[in-house]
């Protein structure tokens, strides 16, 4: 059976552009809006685990945390997403917040 995986991320608005950044892992994604954020996050973390998966090693091996500030942006946060279960791959569980 596959490790769960368990992912928060900070989301933040630069430009026209909404970026998400997974905390545990340094791995990124953006979308025009932030309802199209979610869904492309999402295929992100899917996609990076099939294809180490693919290749026979632990997804994620060998990503180093996102920076300092990331992490501090998530603390000081004042919107959260409640986490999601994804049912894909024994489904990482994303936890995700918006800065302001």
């Amino acid at each position: 059976m596959a490790k769960r995986i368990s992912i928060r991320a900070i989301a933040f608005q630069r430009g026209d552009w909404w970026i998400a950044q997974c905390l545990e892992y340094s791995i990124a994604t953006q979308a025009r809006s932030l309802e199209k954020l979610l869904p492309e996050f999402d295929r992100l973390i899917k996609v990076q685990i099939a294809a180490s998966l693919e290749m026979g090693i632990e997804p994620f091996f060998g990503f180093s945390p996102a920076p300092r500030k990331y992490w501090e942006m998530y603390e000081k946060a004042s919107t959260q997403v409640l986490p999601v279960r994804q049912e894909v791959l024994e489904g990482p569980q994303f936890e995700a917040r918006v800065a302001a």
